[in-house]
């Protein structure tokens, strides 16, 4: 019986790859190569309209849904520090409990001490000074661990989670305020610069509110060209003065003469130049006596914290006192004055929610075995708004 030979395939030899082509093959490629170049051009070409020609918004009210009511646990905390301190400055208040806080370390009353560290980050929070508030928290939460307080740990950790949950949505805010600049300033190149002011307006408001100082002359840096571009001399004049006052009070103070001559060249007068002068010398003045406060309590913590991994706590707190003194009258501009891209911070409020979803979940077992219904439904309430 004859067997079938399987087939193979024979390699291609050169003779094949040089071979002539017939003519209808390369009319088919060059037609098949001119489609395409075609296609590419007419999606091009549209992309780019449809760009220019979309409908331009800005969603406020997405903005506006990140700034969230407290929880009723902070509100009555607040309320608690209120009531303890009427009528009495946030600095005030936070010097007072620093020394009780002091005199429970001294005291080794425990509890004292963690009651003393919540109420300073309660305090903080009343200036949305967010940072200290957590960290005089995680003080107050390693105290009530330390004593195995479980309500002391689920209220400090709903606090934290609260705190967490702020900082998205601060990261988020910012992040619109940027979306809003940007939208402005497509606004302002395709010569709509009078509908772009709300956009603008928005921002500075945004930027201010969350202490970013750099991102709010920027924005009045747009509006200071638009105006002046568009023969609003007074509005422009307005503008640049605000940037001059940015830029002094943040340390900028190259930025801050340049934006003064540039003023002072287009018309600014004389009267208005020298008093713009005196409060720019006198912003910067405060911006140096700020930065070497900061020096100093930069100094006294170190020494804190030496004294504190030295096993000798009671002197490390005169030292933190020290700092706490050193900060007095800083200006906020100065300390804030380095700000994080507006990327990082929505990169690092992913770290945000996650740490926000251990304390709640933490809080509300804590509150669980303790029989605090109103508390479990405040953690799960929070819990919602972990994104």
């Amino acid at each position: 019986m004859n067997q079938r030979k399987p087939h193979t395939k024979q390699p291609a030899s050169l003779a094949d790859e040089t071979a002539p082509r017939r003519k209808s093959e390369y009319a088919v490629a060059v037609i098949a190569a001119l489609s395409l170049i075609a296609i590419i051009q007419w999606v091009s070409i549209n992309s780019k309209s449809s760009e220019e020609d979309a409908p331009v918004a800005f969603d406020y009210k997405a903005a506006a849904a990140e700034r969230s009511a407290p929880s009723a646990l902070l509100v009555a905390m607040k309320q608690k520090l209120s009531a303890q301190f009427p009528e009495v400055t946030t600095e005030a208040v936070s010097e007072d409990l620093l020394i009780r806080a002091s005199d429970a370390v001294a005291e080794q009353n425990d509890e004292k001490f963690a009651e003393s560290m919540t109420m300073l980050g309660i305090n903080a929070l009343k200036e949305d000074d967010i940072d200290s508030a957590g960290v005089y928290l995680a003080e107050a939460l390693a105290a009530y661990e330390y004593i195995d307080d479980e309500l002391g740990i689920a209220n400090v950790e709903l606090l934290r989670g609260e705190i967490n949950i702020q900082k998205r949505a601060d990261a988020r805010r910012a992040a619109y305020a940027y979306d809003a600049m940007q939208l402005a300033r497509w606004k302002v190149s395709h010569g709509q610069f009078h509908d772009a002011i709300e956009e603008l307006e928005y921002a500075v408001e945004e930027n201010l509110a969350l202490k970013r100082y750099g991102a709010a002359a920027a924005v009045y840096q747009t509006l200071y060209k638009g105006y002046t571009e568009h023969g609003q001399a007074y509005q422009a004049q307005q503008a640049g003065i605000e940037i001059v006052k940015l830029h002094a009070s943040s340390g900028r103070s190259l930025m801050a003469n340049e934006m003064m001559q540039i003023l002072q060249a287009n018309g600014l007068d004389t009267a208005s130049v020298e008093q713009l002068k005196q409060d720019n010398l006198k912003l910067q003045m405060e911006y140096e006596d700020s930065v070497g406060q900061i020096g100093q309590a930069r100094d006294y913590q170190q020494l804190y914290n030496h004294f504190i991994h030295a096993g000798d706590p009671v002197r490390a707190w005169q030292f933190r006192l020290k700092a706490q003194a050193s900060l007095r009258g800083a200006s906020k501009r100065a300390m804030h004055r380095s700000q994080t891209g507006v990327l990082a911070m929505l990169y690092t409020s992913n770290d945000h929610m996650e740490n926000a979803q251990r304390s709640l979940e933490r809080a509300q077992t804590l509150f669980t075995n303790n029989d605090q219904p109103e508390l479990i439904e405040a953690s799960q309430r929070l819990q919602e708004r972990v994104y």
